[in-house]
């Protein structure tokens, strides 16, 4: 457990280092806003990591360690994903609807318009595994859950082409590309195993 959340600690470092670069992007609200989108990147990888059973099981026989982890850093990561768009909202003196609106005018609003795809998804895990828990049958609520997939995908290419410190920074930009890549091919990976569970299990059952 120590060995994980030193982990978690050490991925953490690089974006963690931006608080004493703030002067960068101008102001102390823009500068948060940025590094608590890579924060909750960061805390969603990892739920996303610990989130797979063939991982989990080579890191300790023991999963209810895992699955509170699990949960406290999807609490978090959600946390962190949401409080980056407001904080931008404020500081670009935008409206609410800031927040939601789709525009694809131009490359750089594409990109935001990503953020506000990943946003949208956020909320709509975080409801469905919270508020609405009781409400959602388990089938309803793994399938919405799915969508966490997408999410962090929208969430890494958000930051693509018009993160402050990505342009400021060459090694956060390698190091976020590198995240991304992880992400990418974890997800390639669990979709894979998952795929190969439900044909094995096709495959038996005419049998039984």
């Amino acid at each position: 457990m120590i060995g994980i959340l030193s982990a978690i600690v050490i991925s953490l470092a690089p974006f963690l280092y931006l608080f004493s670069q703030t002067q960068i992007v101008g102001n102390f609200t823009y500068a948060f806003a940025n590094i608590a989108g890579f924060i909750g990147a960061v805390f969603l990888l990892w739920e996303f990591i610990l989130g797979i059973k063939e991982i989990a099981r080579r890191i300790t026989p023991n999963p209810s360690t895992f699955i509170k982890l699990h949960i406290i850093l999807g609490v978090w990561g959600m946390f962190f994903v949401l409080i980056h768009p407001i904080l931008e909202m404020f500081s670009y003196a935008e409206k609410i609807t800031f927040l939601f609106f789709p525009d694809i005018s131009s490359l750089t609003s594409i990109h935001i318009t990503f953020g506000r795809v990943a946003t949208l998804l956020v909320l709509l895990v975080w409801l469905t595994s919270t508020l609405l828990r009781q409400k959602v049958s388990y089938k309803k609520w793994i399938n919405i859950h799915y969508l966490s997939y997408p999410m962090m995908f929208f969430v890494f290419i958000h930051a693509l082409n018009i993160g402050s410190f990505l342009r400021a920074f060459i090694f956060i930009k390698v190091y976020w590309f590198t995240l991304m890549t992880l992400y990418i091919v974890l997800a390639i990976w669990r979709v894979y195993f998952a795929l190969k569970r439900k044909n094995k299990i096709v495959t038996i059952s005419p049998q039984s």
